[in-house]
């Protein structure tokens, strides 16, 4: 179908410029557990260590490094996955955000995070996951060149080839062979479907709060139990942390955890991990600022403290203040620090002051007349 936003919804050149930087620590070696990951398949397989292979700052632009390869490989089909490359540029992952956020309005936000990665190759075709683990959907937006999808199954249809300004939708059990034609660059989401993830998900949560109540316990060595003790042995360790676990899911504190991921999901698309947060500024009364993210906003408890969202970041406001800030930022114009200081009455600009900094460390808010960078 065709893509949402058109061909030049993300910035190709950008997204290959992303690949570099990823791709800079793996040229020395193998790194593990590691994201951005970097993988590099050669028809046969995946080289686990390519070294000089992935792309260097020699390699200026994708069609200058796919002529390097065509020579060293001989003319070998290739293809560079990056995996969760959109940390590394803020504004990249905002031109992606941008890109998914009106499909979520319409079909509803993930609820787990997306997986991104953006594949860099030709010649060469990739196997999906198998159809006995719908793990995940994918969407592939073709940026450069083309991808030609082939059921594994001969029954479920014939073969849809891409190209610039596409999009292929791949629903979750419904596994495909990609094939990636000449010169060709995609960025790839996987949304989660199966609910196996939602419960690791869970797990994860509750055992980060169990370990905040625990500290840096060590995991001890017991002796075997004596044989005369009746019943099954109890380990007193195991034992312990199952108790914690209960009375961690009984407790409200991992609702607001959950919450806050949420809402921080929410803020990002889905998008995670998302960009740090940019350096400080300190804003001068004249400043003008236009908005640049939308805020997500939730009660954190019955009083008047609310849960903000940000650009995959969360933080707590209390009061309506924040409310009528926003509400005249979203007026249109761009209002300069002091106009907006007068929303909140006399006596509150250092609150508010502070509030608008802290909204642009996280791309809420962009001065006026700067260009959006990270």
């Amino acid at each position: 179908m065709p893509a949402p936003g058109g061909p030049d919804a993300v910035d190709a050149h950008r997204a290959y410029t992303t690949m570099i930087e990823a791709a800079r620590p793996f040229r020395a070696g193998t790194r593990f557990r590691a994201l951005p990951d970097v993988r590099f398949l050669v028809d046969g397989g995946r080289i686990r260590a390519p070294g000089d292979l992935l792309p260097g700052p020699d390699d200026t632009s994708a069609e200058q490094y796919g002529a390097r390869l065509d020579e060293e490989l001989e003319g070998r089909g290739h293809l560079l996955l990056v995996e969760q490359p959109l940390v590394l540029d803020p504004v990249l992952w905002a031109q992606v955000r941008s890109l998914v956020t009106p499909l979520w309005e319409r079909a509803g936000y993930p609820v787990l995070p997306v997986v991104t990665e953006l594949a860099l190759g030709e010649g060469i075709t990739e196997d999906d996951a198998p159809a006995h683990e719908p793990l995940h959907s994918t969407l592939l937006w073709v940026l450069h060149g083309t991808v030609t999808a082939v059921p594994r199954d001969a029954r479920a249809g014939g073969a849809l080839t891409a190209g610039p300004g596409d999009l292929l939708h791949r629903p979750a059990g419904r596994p495909h062979r990609l094939s990636f034609g000449s010169r060709t660059l995609a960025l790839r989401l996987r949304v989660a479907r199966d609910p196996r993830l939602l419960t690791a998900a869970v797990k994860d949560a509750v055992a980060g709060l169990v370990q905040e109540r625990r500290g840096r316990d060590d995991v001890p060595y017991l002796a075997l139990p004596p044989d005369e003790i009746p019943g099954a042995p109890v380990v007193p360790e195991l034992a312990r942390t199952a108790e914690e676990m209960r009375e961690t899911t009984e407790a409200p504190g991992l609702d607001r955890v959950l919450g806050t991921a949420w809402a921080r999901r929410v803020s990002a698309a889905g998008l995670e991990p998302a960009p740090d947060a940019r350096p400080s500024v300190r804003l001068s009364p004249d400043d003008r600022l236009r908005p640049a993210s939308a805020v997500v906003r939730m009660p954190l408890d019955e009083g008047d403290t609310w849960l903000w969202a940000v650009g995959g970041h969360a933080f707590s406001v209390r009061g309506a203040l924040g409310e009528r800030v926003v509400a005249r930022l979203r007026r249109g114009d761009t209002p300069t620090v002091r106009q907006l200081c007068t929303v909140a009455g006399p006596g509150r600009e250092a609150a508010v002051t502070a509030l608008l900094e802290k909204l642009y460390t996280l791309r809420g808010v962009q001065l006026d007349g700067r260009e959006d960078t990270a």
